[in-house]
Parts: structure tokens; C-alpha cells; sequence
């Protein structure tokens, strides 16, 4: 029997051009257009989805360093949409390579389904000035079936209903071009013209799954640039940005030093700037990661009756990256679903199909850019205000925090989700 195969396809996509292509896809299925959560629904339903959302924390916190071990150059992956594919797979799958994903995903398929749509929500966002969009979080799943693979109505239902997933017809062996061509106008328009690239999905495809991610913010509320100032980097003169003063002190660990410079919108970008002669590489590790969650970058001293403000001086930067992340999650424990489906402990994907099927690769696309006007990436936007004046007789301190060597960078949204994580070496 000729073996069929599943390609997943994850991408973070970022920037804005513009145009659109054609191609030849059949819509099968539909899905409910997803709202953001409102700023209210978001505090009364987040209790609703913190298993969830906790669970996402603890995959980006692995995932990203083992994804990033090796790679040279300016580095960034999106753990989120990494997360987001593997949960459409899961609910695709049966017996043990279920069993593996959820596994993996650190919560049950109950609790997945049960908790998914507002999750999804949450990471979603528009704001305007005027006529303006000054902000933009999107997200934006699909499943490609081949024309005649004997697909289960149940599952595309579910794909549908509870993770706000289209499904296409689409013919990868007659008309790869045309499918191929269907896929990157998908992926163009859910990233507002950013990408247009052509994922070469081979003729051998009966399945695949895509999550594309949007985000476009600024440091200010118009898109103005922020001024520079002279400064170093890796121990050479460079212009850096001066980000705005936020409440708090930078943090100091074991090996790398941290704060963050914010959005107008309310993401927040961690810097973990390495000590001594340690390299980035280094501090970019699982338990920094996930030691960020819990970093008190402490703005009141009560002892001393200070306030303490902070800014971050830091460059521009851009990072990339394009390649197959399935070694990265069988390290992770996820194996079975890209195991050939016709050996013992092959792939199962029951839910969907019946054919033998499993995953060729799993590619990850993603790309970050930050610069004098603010963050190309994904996220759910918010931006708290400064704080109002302390009582008389504190003293309010403002301090520099210099981002002035290579170092790790952790892009979340106002509420500590992690979208991107990455490593930056050269500027």
C-alpha cells in the first residue's frame, strides 16, 4: 500500500507588503469568525483557560532553546504556533500517538476542546486612532485535505467548531501548483501581504495543517520614532533606541541580567543579557525562561522609600528562522506522529482518517522585526500606564538598563503569554 503522508506546517509571520495570488482551493467547511476577547471578558474568562494557557507557558519554555541549539545568526521561533498545530493534530489523532500529543501539550483532549476557543481569543486584537489601525493580532488556522482522501465529516466538524478551522479541498498530486499556489494566498492574506512565499508542499501530501500568526504594534500611539542614543554592542560603537521608562529595577540572576521595553499596546519584550563571559547561548536556556515568568523587577522599596524607573537602551534588530522542528519535538516526546503509520507504534491519526497516515515534517516559518517605530510579531496587545506618583517622602530613581552584547529576547503579550523567543548575535 502506498504510504500517504500528513505535512504540517506551522508559520509566525510577520511584516507588510501587499498583493494577493491566486490558485484553486474548494472551501468544505466554515468556522464562526473569532472575536477578541474584550478587555472584561479577558479577567473573567481567563480563569477559564489558565490550565491551558499554563500548559502553552511550559511548552515555549522547552521548546525554544531546544529548537534554537546550533542555530547561528539572529534566531527567533514562535512557540505559540507551534502549540496551536500540535493541538489541531491531537484532535486529528487516535490510540497512542493521541495519547503522545497531549502528552505533550500538557493538558487532556477534554480539557483542550473545552478551553481552546477563548485561548484562541485571547491572543487576538485591534485597535484604531481615528480611521488608523495602530495595532494588530491575528491568528489564523486552515486544514488542506487532498481530494480524495476519505476524510472523517465528525473531525472536520471539530477542527471547525472548536478551533476555529477552515477546511479545502485541494488536489496536491494533479495540480500541485495550483494547491501550492491556493496555500500561499491563505497564508498572504492572513498575514495582511507579509509573506508570500511559496511552502513547496509535495504531491505526496493528503493533509496539512496551518497556523499563520499576525502582530503589528508601536512604542507610541501615533508610530512615531523613538530617538536614539550612542551606545556599544558587542564592544563596537552603535546608536541605540531608548525605549520608555516603565516602574520597576532590572533583575539580576545566576548568569544574565534582565528587564523589558514595552508596546503601546502592551507586549513586552524581555531581554536576558548574559554576565561575565557568558554568551547569549548561555542564559537562553529552559529554566531562564521559565524564570522570567516569575521575575520581580521590583519597583517600590519600601526600606529605602524609593520608586524606581527603568528604560531600556537597546538596537534594532530583525530574526528569522525556516526549517523542520520534528527532531525538536521527538526530544520533546512527540514521535509517534511521524512515525511511518504502516510499522508497529506507527502514527494513528483515527480521527480524521483511516487511511494510513502521518507527518512528513512539521516546518516552522517565523520572523520578527523590531525597530525605531516598533515590533513586527504576534501577540494579544495591552499597555498599563506608567503608575501614578508615590507618597511624599519617596524619592522616584530612573535608571538605564543597556542591552549592549548579544543576548536572548522573549516577546510576550500584557497578560505574560509567550509568542516569540529568540536569540540575537549581530546587529
Amino acid at each position: 500500500m502506498k504510504k500517504r503522508l500528513l505535512c504540517l506546517l506551522s508559520c509566525a509571520l510577520l511584516f507588510v507588503c501587499a498583493g494577493c495570488g491566486g490558485g484553486s482551493a474548494t472551501p468544505l467547511t466554515k468556522p464562526a469568525e473569532a472575536e477578541p476577547l474584550s478587555y472584561s471578558e479577558r479577567h473573567e474568562k481567563g480563569e477559564a483557560f489558565a490550565s491551558l494557557a499554563e500548559a502553552a507557558e511550559t511548552f515555549a519554555a522547552s521548546f525554544a532553546p531546544a529548537a534554537l541549539a546550533g542555530e547561528e545568526g539572529n534566531t527567533v521561533v514562535s512557540p505559540i504556533s507551534v502549540y496551536i498545530s500540535l493541538a489541531l493534530a491531537a484532535e486529528c489523532a487516535s490510540g497512542e500517538t493521541a495519547e503522545e500529543l497531549y502528552a505533550a501539550l500538557g493538558v487532556p483532549r477534554e480539557t483542550m476542546r473545552e478551553e481552546f476557543a477563548d485561548f484562541y481569543r485571547s491572543f487576538l486584537a485591534e485597535y484604531t486612532e481615528g480611521r488608523k489601525v495602530t495595532c494588530r493580532a491575528s491568528l489564523g488556522n486552515s486544514v488542506w485535505l487532498e481530494k480524495e482522501i476519505a476524510a472523517k465529516d465528525e473531525c472536520l466538524a471539530a477542527l471547525s467548531e472548536k478551533y476555529f478551522c477552515p477546511s479545502y479541498s485541494a488536489d496536491f498530486p494533479g495540480d500541485n501548483k495550483g494547491a501550492n499556489k491556493s496555500v500561499r494566498k491563505f497564508v498572504k492574506d492572513r498575514t495582511h501581504g507579509q509573506i508570500d512565499k511559496d511552502l513547496h508542499i509535495p504531491e505526496t501530501t493528503l493533509f496539512a495543517l496551518l497556523t499563520a500568526l499576525y502582530l503589528k504594534d508601536t512604542w507610541n500611539m501615533f508610530g512615531r520614532e523613538i530617538p536614539l542614543t550612542q551606545g556599544e554592542f558587542n564592544g563596537a560603537p552603535e546608536s541605540l533606541m531608548q525605549g520608555y521608562y516603565a516602574r520597576g529595577r532590572a533583575y539580576e540572576g545566576e548568569n544574565f541580567r534582565t528587564f523589558f521595553a514595552e508596546t503601546y499596546h502592551g507586549y513586552k519584550l524581555h531581554f536576558l543579557v548574559p554576565l561575565g563571559g557568558m554568551d547569549a547561548e548561555d542564559v537562553f536556556t529552559k529554566e531562564n525562561l521559565a524564570a522570567l515568568k516569575t521575575v520581580d523587577y521590583r519597583p517600590d522599596d519600601e526600606a529605602t522609600k524609593t520608586h524606581y524607573m527603568t528604560r531600556c537602551l537597546f538596537p534594532a534588530f530583525s530574526a528569522a528562522f525556516d526549517g523542520d522542528v520534528k527532531e525538536t519535538l521527538g526530544k520533546m516526546g512527540v514521535e509517534k506522529l511521524f512515525r511511518d503509520p504502516l510499522l508497529p507504534g506507527g502514527c494513528t491519526l483515527g480521527g480524521l482518517t483511516d487511511d494510513p497516515v502521518c507527518c512528513a515534517e512539521m516546518r516552522h516559518v517565523a520572523a520578527l522585526k523590531v525597530d525605531r517605530r516598533g515590533i513586527e510579531g504576534s501577540s494579544v496587545v495591552y499597555l498599563p500606564g506608567a503608575g501614578a506618583p508615590g507618597p511624599d517622602g519617596w524619592e522616584t530613581v530612573y535608571e538605564d538598563f543597556a542591552v549592549d552584547r548579544s543576548f536572548g529576547f522573549v516577546l510576550t503579550d500584557s497578560y505574560g503569554a509567550t509568542l516569540f523567543s529568540g536569540i540575537i548575535r549581530t546587529v
